[in-house]
């Protein structure tokens, strides 16, 4: 079971934005160059930038550690600077390094990239090594059940959805000249995902069950909301999937 778990698992962080990327530069032209710099932002924003401010510059500042023994506070701290963070850099992508490539497919692309490479980078990498171990008579050792992976796939088949709708929603902003609201919006939404997982648990009680239900409430909202846009009567012809 666990074999199995881990081979899900891994289709989707992998499998997913692989067979998305491929789908979609088939029906538009420029899609892959979107995936790539979606991917680009993620390990720019996150791993390049936020990530080692946050585990090698901000503890040497008392008010950090202070912080930490406040939920609320701590959970809303790291929310709001990931979504800052991530918001800003698909921001930044869409309007200076992609002009030109607004449409569904474009932004549906970019969402993969960026929610694509941090599954795979995150999870997928240790899902694949678990499935090593496994074949390999290893399995003991690896520290997670079937239960717990499939879990961990869940979790981030909705963070791509989210990442997904987070894109088109930036990328209508910037499209239609309203770049600013829906970069706030992205934020708040990105926010209150990033800050659940903090304050749920450690105010509510909130176990891994009521975690991934949020994960997913959020991600499926901001993913319904972002396809909407484009969908919508008002919306600009050439933001429209072409069908």
């Amino acid at each position: 079971m666990l074999l199995i778990s881990l081979i899900i698992g891994t289709a989707i962080c992998f499998g997913l934005p692989i067979t998305g990327l491929v789908f979609l530069m088939r029906r538009r032209k420029g899609a892959g160059k979107a995936f790539a710099w979606g991917a680009a932002a993620f390990v720019a924003s996150q791993l390049l930038i936020r990530v080692p401010i946050l585990q090698l510059l901000l503890p040497n500042f008392a008010w950090f550690g202070a912080m930490q023994l406040y939920p609320w506070a701590y959970g809303l701290f790291l929310g709001l600077t990931a979504g800052l963070a991530e918001e800003t850099a698909r921001w930044i992508a869409f309007r200076h390094l992609l002009k030109g490539k607004h449409t569904l497919e474009h932004g549906l692309a970019f969402g993969l990239g960026h929610g694509g490479i941090e599954a795979m980078l995150l999870v997928g990498l240790n899902m694949i090594a678990g499935a090593v171990m496994t074949l390999t008579g290893q399995a003991a050792q690896f520290p997670a059940d079937s239960g717990s992976v499939l879990v961990a796939g869940a979790e981030r088949l909705f963070a791509m959805a989210f990442h997904v709708g987070a894109s088109l929603l930036i990328l209508y902003g910037v499209r239609t000249g309203r770049g600013l609201w829906y970069w706030i919006l992205a934020v708040a939404l990105h926010g209150v995902l990033d800050a659940a997982v903090v304050i749920l648990p450690a105010v509510f009680g909130v176990g891994v069950l009521g975690l991934e239900l949020c994960v997913a409430a959020v991600g499926s909202l901001t993913l319904a909301l972002g396809i909407r846009l484009y969908r919508t009567p008002d919306a600009p012809d050439s933001l429209k999937q072409k069908t």
